[in-house]
């Protein structure tokens, strides 16, 4: 496995996400295996491990809504799952929190205000399409979208809520299209405080990284 982690600044924090010798059971094997990183707050850390399944097992994980066959994960010294949950937003997870491609831009940010406790009125809803330049394709298909607009849009909308620390993206290159835009999301999303953990292919974080500004990046290996 192989972790990237973008620092914005060298002070310490210690709301720092800790995944510590994680494995999650699967039908013969595990999804995932031994999977070990810090993720600290105000940070992005871009994760590789493998597509599809493991991904959306991983971030199940650390959003505590899975139980561990082995290990730990951990935020701020706390491992309560209960406290996992609240405090960690699941973006765009394969079949567990993407949206349908066939429903509205609408419909979908309307419901993503109301799960970050947001007010989700018609004219909410309007307004924050318009603040994006996005108003005249609020009765479109969400798949319509390019793929680098509508994870930018989870991004922000999965930030939103006032119990968030936490913000986990789960095979954002599944879609394709330029990652440059959705990066930039998860770097000022993550300068605002949170702790900002991409799941993607280790193909993508090598790609990743010579989008990150040089020379505040640092590479790290485990096995």
């Amino acid at each position: 496995m192989t972790v990237l982690e973008v620092h914005p600044s060298d002070s310490p924090d210690v709301w720092s996400v800790v995944v510590d010798d994680v494995s999650v059971a699967g039908t013969h094997e595990p999804f995932v295996e031994g999977v070990a990183f810090t993720a600290p707050a105000g940070e992005v850390t871009l994760v590789a491990t493998d597509p599809g399944l493991p991904q959306v097992a991983l971030a199940l994980a650390i959003g505590g809504r899975v139980e561990l066959l082995r290990g730990r994960v951990a935020f701020g010294g706390v491992t309560d799952r209960a406290e996992l949950q609240r405090c960690t937003r699941l973006v765009d997870v394969a079949d567990v929190t993407s949206p349908e491609e066939a429903i509205t831009v609408r419909a979908v940010v309307q419901e993503e205000l109301a799960l970050a406790e947001q007010p989700a009125s018609r004219a909410a809803v309007a307004a924050f399409l318009a603040e994006r330049d996005l108003a005249d394709r609020a009765g479109r298909p969400w798949g319509r979208l390019p793929a680098a607009v509508r994870t930018s849009l989870l991004l922000e909308l999965g930030a939103l809520h006032p119990h968030v620390r936490i913000l986990v993206l789960s095979g954002p290159d599944r879609h394709g299209g330029d990652p440059a835009p959705w990066l930039e999301t998860c770097h000022r999303l993550a300068a605002t405080g949170l702790a900002v953990i991409v799941l993607t292919t280790a193909a993508t974080v090598s790609a990743l990284s010579t989008l990150a500004v040089a020379p505040a990046v640092s590479k790290e290996s485990l096995a």
